[in-house]
């Protein structure tokens, strides 16, 4: 199948199998916030300064997405684990 072809193709609705429910949290204090932050390869210094700031016990889960070529390992991880007391 082509690019062209696949997107002439109707879009169709989610099978009963395929559905599913989303249940609503009535308190407040149980809700989880989640920060996503994305950079270019050079992003490295901003996510290392922006950790550097932030208390940490901020309540939060923080998922950095990074930019690289896909044949480059990332040590994003590695890197930044040195650079913050965050778990």
């Amino acid at each position: 199948m082509t690019n062209e072809q696949a997107f002439e193709q109707p879009i169709s609705e989610p099978t009963a199998s395929e559905s599913f429910e989303v249940e609503q949290l009535d308190n407040k204090d149980a809700l989880f916030p989640i920060v996503g932050i994305a950079a270019s390869a050079g992003g490295l210094e901003a996510f290392t300064q922006l950790l550097r700031h932030l208390a940490t016990d901020t309540g939060m889960a923080f998922v950095l997405i990074q930019h690289l070529d896909p044949n480059h390992k990332s040590l994003l991880s590695e890197i930044l684990a040195r650079k913050t007391q965050m778990p």
